[in-house]
This record gives C-alpha cells, structure tokens and sequence, in this order.
C-alpha cells in the first residue's frame, strides 16, 4: 500500500492546529480528510474506508476518548488510532490506551518529525495487517490438513492445539499439560528423541507407532516433528490405519497364496536366498524338499476345480500340521532349533525349507512324515479321495548353492519320485540332471523328427497257423536321429504321450501303414495291418473322423485295418474309450486288445467290449514251458477268449516248441522273431516265399 493511498481522518476543534497537521501529512503523500470534533470523525469513519485515525483529547460534543472508544468498539483492535494530546500526565496516558489508543503524540508537536511518526506508526499496522493475513493462511491451511497439529515444548508439555482431528480421540491433553496424559509412556519417549534428533540434526523427524485403542482395536500413527524455535516443536499426526491396512493387504497378495494362505513363489525364493546367505555365513546345511500331489489333475477332472481348491487347502493344512518343529525330532539328533517353512509354488506343488540341518537323515524323516499323512483319506460328502506325494530333496550345499539351483535340483528328484512309482521321495543325484537334460534335449529333437522325416516303419509279420502263411502285419514305429541313430520307441514313446506328439505322430503312422499296405496289395500282397493306438490317442475328440479320414484318402479297406489298444487303456478312460471303440467296429475296424493279461480287466467288463482279437503278452509265452504258473495263464487266456468268441493271437514266439504248443492249445496267430524280426516295407512282397508247417504238440508237463 503507498502513502498516497493511505487515508487518515484527523480530528481537532483547533483549526489551526488540523491544517499544519493535514500540511505535514500531505506532504509526505498521506491523503488526509479532516473533522472538527468527534461525532463528525466518526460520521465520516463510516462512509469512508480510513486506515488510521489521529484525535485530539479535548474537543467539543465528543472527546478523544470517548471518539477512540467508540471506533474501537465497532472496528476492533487493528486499526491505528493516534491520540493527540497536550497533557502528558501518566494519568491522560493510561486513559488514552484504555479507550482503546494505538499510540499517542504530545503537543506541543514537532512539525518536522511528525510525518516520521506517522509513517512508523503506518508500517506497523501493515505489517499487524500482512501478519493477520497470514495467521489466516495458516488457519486454512490447518484446517484443511486432516491432522492432528498440537505444539510441545522439550518437556513434552503441549503448548497449544493447533487442529485435532476426530481420527486422534485420545489425544486429550489440554495446554499446559504433559503428553503422557494421552499417550503411553514409551510412546512420548519416541516423540521426546524425534524433538532431540531434529534439534541437533536440523531435520524433520517421521516415525510410525501403533496404539491398542481398546480390546478390539488397534490404529497405526505417523508423525512428523519440525522444529520452530528452541523451545517450541510442532508435532503432526497422521491416522494411517488404512493405509497400513491396504499395505499389509497388498503384501499378502504379492507373498501369500490366497487359497491356502502359505508363503508363495516369490516370499518363498526370497526366504530361501535369505537362509543360504545364513547358512553360508555359518557353514550350516539346509534340505529343500519339492512336493507333488499324485494324482491330483485328475482330481481337478473328474470332481471340479471348487473340490480340487478344497483338497489343496486341506492337504496344506496337512502338511503344516506335519512339519511343526515342535513335533520334528530326529531319532539321534535334536532339531528342535531347525527352522522348518512351508510354501505353495503353483498348482499342486509344495515346497519345504529345513534350516539348521543338523543331519541329512532329518530331510528323509520329515518326507516320510508328510508321505503318511497324505496317505490319510480326504472325506468329502460323497466320496473319500486318498492322494499320495512324490517327493524330491536337494540339500544346500551338496546339491546347489543358488535358489535356482537348489530349487531345479529338488524338482528332478522329485520327478524322479514319481517316474519310481510314485508316493515315494528321492535325494537329488547328478545323474538325474543328466537323465533330464538327455530327456530335453530328446524332447526338443522329437519335435522336429516328424517335420525332418526321420520317423519310418517297420512290419513284423503274423503267421496264420490255418493257413500255414502270412495274413497281416504290426505296423512298429522307428526314430532315425540324425546324431544319435537308431531311438529305442521305450524312450520316446511315453515322451511324446506325455507332450501331446503321440497325436500328430500316430496319424502320420496309420496314414503310412495304409498308404504302403495299399501299394503292397497292387503287386498281390493282400495283408491286413495292425497299428497300435496310444491312450492318449482316445483323449482326441477326433480321432474316429481322423482314421476314417486316413483310410478314405488311401484307399484302404477299413475291414483289414486293426487297430491295438492296450488293456491299460480300457481302464483309464473306460466310458470315451468305449463309445470310441464301438464307433471304429461300426464302421468294419477290427480292435485287438494287446499286452493282455498284463492289466486289471474284469471278466464282465471284458465281455462288454467291442473287440474282435486278444493277443497274450510275451511275458507268458516266454516262459510257458518252463514254468507250471506261465503256461496255465495262456491256457486260461484262450479258453477265455474261445468263450468269448475272441480271437487270439500270441506274440515273443521264438523258438519251434513254443509254436507248436500254442497250435496245440488253440492259438490262431502267431508272431515272434522265430517267424520273422521286424522288416521294411520293401521286404514284406516276399513274405509268400516263405512256408512254415507248424504241428500241433501238446506242451510236456513241467
């Protein structure tokens, strides 16, 4: 605000003495409106904005004094209002301040100095003005911050109560009163060492805490301490509990399993990358254990997700119940001081950590026990469900000295449990990491040998013993590995069953098998083909359409196909299999039941289905006129089938006696390496050459 803008009412009965007034003032550029006594001073006060006011004691109608009180009464305590005064008695003095005077000036007065007065007297009242301006500020900004503000001297004693908001209830402390009215004691310590710290450190001390508000409740608090002046502090306080409540809430999800409630992947890594920096800073050993609920994807198939989410819950509960410390004690050695934790990484797998191995023999008894206490049955409302667990161990430091050694390591044995039988735990041993990567690597190959070619057949033929000659053959499938050779089918097989290939792979052998016999039957060859079809093969929804396909775009006769499904087969996939089979029956494919007599088939589920062949597995050919147990199971197997109405034939025939003894016993076909080894398609036009003339003896009693 400059001086030409600052008006000042001044009032005197003196004419005189209010021109040299109004002169001075005006000189220095104050705009100054003049009254002559104090009821006209206060009727232009009210129609014109003053920003000071000087009045002269002794006017008529209305005095100084009485002019002052009146303004300060109706204006308040910030306007400046200067008396003017020829008595300089104390008495004058202390009447003019209790009307309510800002200042006063003596006369006789000094004309050249007043207008210095004046213009100190005009910076004081902008800066009480600038200062109420930003006493309002901190107002609003105070009353905006959702804060409790509260002022404590370095006593902990609360000067004065700047906000309190409804979040702080305890805090009840009044001015003048100590803190510990309405904190614990070790809670104003905090706040009494923040106060010490920001004094010395210069800074803004922040610390958390948390209050139990009563038997239910507990709130999380923030405060930050600033420091104002060497005895005052000022403390914020922050209700948090949302916040801390949402924090924790983001942290379960990130390192908890929301269905069992267990440590998941990542917390469990980070644990473990924990406690082998431990156990390699004090030279302890540590055993992972890997766990794999047998069985459970079936669980999840036939039952329902919401059963399978169930059963997970209650096997982790298991588990947990298993593995506590306090229970956990070796047969020679204390481990109560172990640390045992337990984790769900994904799906049905779970891992477990021992700290403080104290001996190697602890990480086997702790799988047994949690083996035993899966073995135990899951009741549900309809059924009982019993799954077993495969367990792999890696030990720290023998097996791995990283997470994500230690981690693939206890995850091949664990495999390795399961390809033994399952329900059953393994040690981790080099030779399985070289087991799994040749198993990669072939895997990774098998990929590609469809697309390079490298797959081919070979036909082992089946002697017709009515007709004394060749009728058909089994189509066999053969892997050309361009680094390795010859791949025995006992090793990629079940490798492609278990990625999915055995699909695309077993089209291509029915479409080559009919294709070749077909070109065999134009140069006079007439055999029907056997082709085997894996379990897997009877998952595909469309593998009825697929083989019709096949033999439509060959040409070749659907009455001379067979197709080989094992008894195991029959077993797992009992209702699809069966609807499968009655369709390929329908439409003239002969079915072979193979491996038979090696599976669990019941007698009435056996005649149920719609087969046309048996074939006796070599496992008893091979040692039927040896042993009394082996030939009186191929006995029962072709009186069964004879019953049945089935056919039968018998393969691993190798030599002249185990022929002659299966004529004998009944046996239409025969196959083994005595007839003749598996051959290329090439070979088989000069099956017709070939003449045997097998009689029938009856097998000498052993």
């Amino acid at each position: 605000m400059t001086t030409e803008s600052f008006k000042v009412l001044l009032a005197d009965d003196d004419v005189t003495a209010r021109f040299l007034m109004q002169a001075a003032l005006e000189k220095v550029g104050f705009s100054v409106m003049l009254a002559c006594d104090g009821e006209e001073a206060i009727r232009l006060f009210e129609k014109n904005p003053i920003d000071m006011v000087m009045l002269d004691v002794d006017m008529p109608l209305m005095d100084g004094y009485e002019a002052c009180s009146h303004l300060r009464k109706k204006i308040g305590n910030e306007l400046p209002i200067i008396m003017v005064t020829g008595m300089d008695d104390a008495q004058s003095i202390n009447r003019a301040f209790e009307a309510g005077a800002t200042d006063f000036i003596a006369k006789p007065i000094n004309w050249g100095l007043i207008h210095y007065r004046i213009l100190y007297l005009r910076r004081a009242y902008l800066n009480l003005l600038d200062l109420k301006v930003a006493n309002a500020r901190s107002k609003a900004i105070f009353s905006a911050i959702p804060d409790t503000m509260f002022i404590l001297d370095n006593d902990g004693i609360v000067i004065n109560t700047c906000n309190h908001s409804d979040n702080t209830s305890w805090f009840i402390s009044k001015q003048g009163e100590a803190l510990n009215q309405s904190l614990p004691g070790d809670t104003v310590k905090i706040y009494l060492n923040a106060i010490n710290r920001a004094r010395t450190n210069n800074t803004t001390e922040h610390f958390e805490y948390q209050l139990k508000l009563s038997e239910q409740e507990s709130r999380h608090y923030e405060s930050r301490i600033v420091v104002i002046d060497p005895q005052e502090t000022l403390c914020l306080v922050r209700d948090i509990t949302e916040r801390k409540n949402s924090e924790s809430k983001i942290f379960r999800l990130a390192y908890f399993d929301s269905l069992t409630g267990l440590p998941n992947r990542q917390s469990f890594m980070d644990r473990l990358e924990r406690e082998i920096k431990r156990a390699k800073h004090t030279g302890d050993k540590l055993a992972m254990l890997f766990l794999d609920l047998d069985g459970f994807k079936s669980i999840n198939d036939t039952i329902g997700h919401n059963t399978g989410d169930v059963i997970l819950q209650w096997a982790a509960d298991r588990i947990q119940n298993s593995i506590r410390s306090s229970d956990f004690v070796s047969r020679s050695h204390d481990v109560s001081q172990s640390g045992v934790e337990l984790a769900r990484l994904g799906g049905d797998e779970f891992t477990v950590v021992i700290t403080n191995l104290p001996c190697v023999e602890d990480a086997l008894i702790m799988a047994h026990r949690i083996r035993e206490t899966m073995r135990r049955p899951f009741h549900l409302e309809s059924r009982d469900v019993v799954l077993t667990a495969s367990i792999g161990i890696a030990l720290y430091p023998d097996d791995g000295e990283d997470v994500e050694t230690l981690l693939k390591h206890a995850d091949t044995a664990m495999y390795h449990a399961k390809n033994e039988g399952r329900d059953n735990c393994q040690f981790y041993s080099s030779a399985l990491t070289q087991q799994a990567e040749k198993r990669l690597t072939l895997e990774n190959d098998l990929r590609n040998a469809l697309l390079q070619n490298e797959f081919y057949l070979v036909y082992q033929p089946q002697f017709d013993v009515t007709s004394n000659s060749f009728q058909s053959v089994e189509a066999l499938l053969r892997w050309q590995h361009p680094k390795q050779g010859l791949i025995s089918p006992l090793d990629f097989i079940p490798l492609a069953e278990e990625n999915g290939l055995i699909i695309p792979i077993g089209e291509w052998v029915l479409r080559t098998a009919c294709t070749e016999a077909v070109q065999w039957r134009k140069n006079g060859q007439c055999l029907r083909v056997a082709v085997n079809l894996s379990p897997i093969q009877f998952k595909n929804p469309d593998l009825v359409k697929n083989v019709l396909k096949i033999l439509a775009n060959t040409g070749f006769p659907p009455n001379q196909l067979i197709l080989e499904i094992t008894e195991g087969a029959l077993m797992e996939y009992s209702h699809n299999t069966l609807d499968t089979l009655k369709t390929l029956r329908d439409h003239n494919i002969q079915i072979a039941l193979d491996d038979f007599g090696t599976g669990y088939s019941s007698m009435n589920y056996l005649k149920q289905l719609p087969i046309n062949t048996i074939k006796v597995d070599q496992v008893f050919v091979r040692n039927m006129l040896e042993e009394m147990d082996s030939l009186a199971i191929v006995r029962a197997i072709i009186s069964l089938s004879k019953n049945l109405g089935f056919t039968l034939t018998a393969e691993g025939i190798e030599t002249l006696d185990q022929a002659q003894a299966l004529k004998f016993l009944g046996c239409e076909t025969l196959q083994g390496y005595y007839f003749s080894k598996p051959i290329n398609g090439n070979e088989i036009l000069f099956l017709s050459e070939k003449q045997w003339s097998i009689q029938a003896i009856e097998p000498k009693k052993i």
